[in-house]
């Protein structure tokens, strides 16, 4: 019976300390028995020169003897180190119980003090508070009802650590028929999770096996697992006893044959254990250098028992079951199941994924269709870019792509693999970017027998790759919210890789508009987004027009402004990564515009006139690049309405910023630059020649920084008139300055554009 509320906050346990000191003094004990019997009985009997079959039965006997004393010795040293394990352990998480009561108690709860079930003291309340609760029930409930889940969760982990340890202690290892039939087991581990690794690795070899669970086994296994899978010494054990590389992805087709297709109603089930397996690989593999040694004797076998397990085929129902013909490869079992767990080690990752590369590299030996499979196993790709899971999009059918997606949830170690400071890393992005095969699908048509087509890409390839660059260029995770005081400030080797990557694509889409993929373009948007002041200054080139390459602010991007804009130039083919980029660089504009004073905009300063020199490069060269695109999808009625649907501005697409958008008169700025007037740029375009949109741009585009400059002119006071008057240098100087700044843009993007494809 487990443990409740009131045992676990009036228990002393203290004696578990002690009782553990007192097993290994036992153990000692036995120690010097074992050695005293060895030396002194044992050895002195068979040095005795005795013969016949009563010696032979005396030293039968005493060996037994002696393995006794040794099978006590080691299993009493064994239960005081589980002891004195489960003391520390337990000591830990009844202070948790305790601190989550006395939590409750300031919070003004009184707490049961059998059950630990909460309830709001009003009187404990100042009288606005209590007031609140007694006119509202249902929000009393719930304040009572969360602080009860807080106790009974901590309580909770209690009980299982405490389960944990009775297993543990109760376990009965092999201990190689030493001793006595019933007798000491020296085998008896002296860690929890080494000790339970043999109970956890028998139930999944059931499952592996193709039997059930029953209903205890399945609660015994998931407490197992969750109370010991971040354990080193439990998840080493455990997937060594499970058969290593072999035995981990069999247990996992196994568990995904279940849940997908044979055993549906407990899905639920076996998909927590292949998230425990998950996290177990994780663990196991993760060198913390603790102990270096061991460290590098189970990750060195591993990894080598891994590349042949990679590579070789096991049946799985995702692709038809044993009786289809077709077969899995053990590196898109393995990257399937890692999919569904977190923490991986940065030098297994990336040693997962060359040898990955290596088994489809040729020039490493590799053959290019290794993971080629009949049909896609993308989900559904929705206008956000993003993919609608279906019946076997969890299938990892490309790997490599696969562990660059699971890369990308480690910003660090994306951005450490495709630094292009060294030689491996520049190599992966070349490989990946230009050499590598991405048509792991396999296609056939028929013509009164079927005839075999050329591979064809997966709808959702390179969408790891896509997130582990954003990842490495920004230091960000791909679609969470940007953590740290300045998001917008990079790592040297974070720019490193953003340099290549523009770099490199800009050159690709300088020959071929449509060379960036297209299921990277929105991660490439978003990359820039997180350089908002640096793009910036790139387009914008600080109002000097003779230099190529600036140094930028605060990252210090090395890119050419050419290359910047063949670059966004390819990012724009999507829309929604159009958007991206046009919006961050806009709320710049903005914020620039916003910090313009009244002397600013009435005399001309220096200051204002590059704000508007700027403001003006940069919404010309993006509006050239929205009228190349448009006007070279002119004949694609498909492409251009779903260009200008997912461009629609519903809310501002831009993932970060410097310029954080506080108080109605930046709004104002910002709603102009990218509200419906922009939109209604994409409008209308049909029949129009990329030359044609250029022209209306002029008429109608730069409008839009002509209006913020008078908003921000009328938010610090300067009268109609003097906005209007010729001779004041708002009119001759400032807006003279947006206008031609504008215009040139324009010419300058068409240049860096080249010819038209």
């Amino acid at each position: 019976m487990a443990v409740d509320y009131e045992t676990i906050v009036n228990t002393d346990l203290s004696g578990l300390d002690k009782a553990a000191s007192d097993w290994k003094k036992m153990g000692k004990r036995f120690g010097d028995l074992h050695d005293n019997y060895r030396d002194h009985v044992k050895a002195a009997v068979e040095a005795d020169g005795w013969q016949g079959e009563s010696a032979t039965t005396f030293k039968s006997q005493a060996q037994i003897t002696l393995e006794e004393y040794a099978g006590a010795r080691d299993e009493a040293q064994a239960v005081g180190a589980l002891l004195e394990e489960a003391h520390s352990t337990l000591t830990d998480r009844r202070g948790k119980v305790l601190e989550a009561r006395d939590q409750a108690v300031e919070a003004g709860m009184d707490v049961n003090p059998g059950t630990g079930r909460c309830t709001l003291n009003l009187d404990r309340l100042d009288e606005a508070k209590a007031e609140t609760y007694r006119e509202d029930p249902a929000a009393r409930e719930e304040l009572e009802e969360r602080w009860t889940k807080k106790i009974r969760d901590a309580v909770k982990a209690v009980q299982d650590a405490d389960e944990n340890f009775r297993l543990a202690l109760a376990a009965d290892p092999d201990d190689g028929n030493r001793g006595l039939l019933d007798g000491f087991n020296g085998a008896l581990e002296d860690d929890a999770g080494a000790a339970n690794a043999a109970r956890a690795e028998e139930l999944y070899s059931k499952v592996e096996r193709g039997e059930k669970l029953s209903r205890e086994e399945r609660e015994e296994l998931d407490l197992l697992m969750r109370e010991n899978e971040s354990d080193q010494e439990f998840s080493r054990t455990f997937i060594t006893a499970l058969g290593g590389p072999d035995g981990v992805i069999r247990t996992h087709n196994e568990l995904t044959d279940r849940a997908y297709y044979e055993d549906t109603g407990q899905k639920k089930h076996y998909l927590g254990l292949d998230r425990h397996l998950a996290n177990v690989v994780a663990t196991a593999t993760t060198v913390d250098g603790k102990d270096k040694a061991a460290d590098e004797r189970f990750y060195d076998t591993w990894r080598e028992q891994l590349r042949e397990a990679g590579v070789e085929t096991y049946d799985a129902e995702v692709v038809g079951g044993e009786h289809s013909g077709r077969q899995v490869r053990g590196y898109q079992s393995l990257v399937t199941l890692m999919q569904n767990g977190d923490g991986y080690d940065r030098e297994f990752l990336h040693d997962l994924a060359d040898d990955i590369r290596a088994a489809e590299d040729p020039d490493k030996g590799g053959d290019p269709d290794i993971w080629d499979l009949d049909g896609g196993f993308a989900g559904t790709k929705e206008e956000d870019g993003t993919f609608s899971p279906d019946r076997n999009s969890w299938f990892a059918n490309d790997p490599y792509d696969g562990v660059l997606g699971i890369m990308s949830k480690d910003p660090a170690t994306a951005t450490a693999y495709f630094d292009p400071a060294s030689e491996a890393g520049e190599d992966r992005l070349k490989y990946l970017q230009r050499d590598r095969d991405w048509d792991v699908v396999n296609t056939s048509e028929w013509r009164k027998v079927e005839v075999t087509g050329p591979d064809k890409a997966d709808s959702d390839s390179r969408v790891g790759f896509g997130a582990a660059l954003e990842a490495a260029m920004t230091g960000h995770v791909p679609g969470e919210e940007p953590r740290g005081k300045n998001p917008t400030h990079h790592s040297e080797a974070e720019v490193r890789v953003l340099e290549s990557v523009v770099k490199s694509y800009a050159e690709a889409a300088a020959v071929d508009k449509t060379a960036i993929p297209e299921n990277i373009r929105r991660n490439m948007a978003n990359a820039l987004a997180y350089y908002p002041n640096d793009v910036h200054d790139i387009l914008g080139k600080n109002g000097d027009f003779t230099r190529d390459s600036l140094s930028s602010e605060p990252n210090d991007v090395d890119v050419k402004r050419q290359h910047m804009l063949q670059f966004v130039r390819g990012v724009a083919e999507d829309g929604g990564a159009f958007r991206t980029i046009h919006d961050s660089q806009v709320k710049m504009v903005a914020g620039e515009i916003h910090d313009l004073g009244r002397e600013d905009l009435m005399e001309g300063t220096d200051r204002a006139r590059a704000v508007a020199q700027v403001s003006g490069q940069v919404m010309g060269s993006l509006d050239y690049i929205r009228a190349d695109v448009l006007g070279s999808q002119r004949d694609d009625e498909i492409s251009q309405n779903n260009w200008g649907k997912i461009y629609a501005y519903h809310t501002i697409g831009t993932p970060v910023t410097a310029v954080p958008v506080f108080g109605d008169a930046l709004q104002r700025l910002v709603d102009v630059g990218t509200g419906q007037y922009a939109e209604q740029l994409n409008n209308e375009v049909s029949n129009k020649t990329t030359e044609d949109l250029i022209s209306a741009y002029r008429r109608e585009g730069y409008p839009r920084l002509e209006e913020m400059l008078h908003i921000r002119a009328e938010q610090v006071g300067i009268s109609e008139e003097d906005l209007a008057s010729p001779e004041k240098a708002f009119q001759s100087t400032i807006m003279n300055d947006a206008g031609s700044e504008y215009s040139m843009a324009l010419g300058d993007a068409e240049g860096a554009m080249g010819d038209r494809s």
